[in-house]
């Protein structure tokens, strides 16, 4: 299941709040509600690294 995916969600909203899970949203074209049943594949997880680094100016933390 999306475990990381969701976990991308909570980080993000920990950081920058509800603009930043819209700005998640709109940068990866997967909103919230549907993270929670994608798989975890790497094409996915390497597009929500690459969103939340802009996002929160940050490296994306790695989830095992």
């Amino acid at each position: 299941m999306a475990e990381k995916l969701i976990k991308y969600y909570q980080y993000v909203s920990e950081e920058k709040g509800f603009t930043g899970k819209v700005q998640l949203a709109t940068s990866t074209k997967v909103p919230s509600t549907q993270a929670a049943l994608e798989p975890d594949t790497p094409e996915l997880l390497k597009v929500f690294k690459q969103a939340v680094e802009k996002i929160t100016n940050k490296p994306a933390p790695e989830f095992n």
